[in-house]
């Protein structure tokens, strides 16, 4: 099964993170051993995407911070195409 994760925020990956993790529970009372293959691999997306989304709003709000300060928010990034 394919998740779509790509359009959620953080919050509503973990809101479905929370709530798989119930199904997830819930099929392993019951015994269902066919699903809760699909629904590890579920949860493990969801938590590489939490982990990705969170680190690059860690990028961005630093970004910000750098151009609040008046400093250039580049200004630790190796460009190698300036001619000068």
């Amino acid at each position: 099964m394919f998740l779509d994760l790509e359009n959620l925020n953080v919050d509503q990956l973990l809101e479905k993170q929370i709530e798989l993790r119930k199904k997830f529970s819930q099929a392993q009372s019951t015994g269902m051993v066919g699903v809760l293959n699909q629904m590890q691999n579920m949860l493990d997306q969801i938590s590489i995407e939490i982990r990705t989304k969170s680190a690059q709003q860690a990028v961005d709000k630093e970004r910000e911070k750098r151009i609040e300060d008046g400093k250039d928010p580049d200004d630790d990034v190796l460009n190698i195409g300036e001619i000068e």
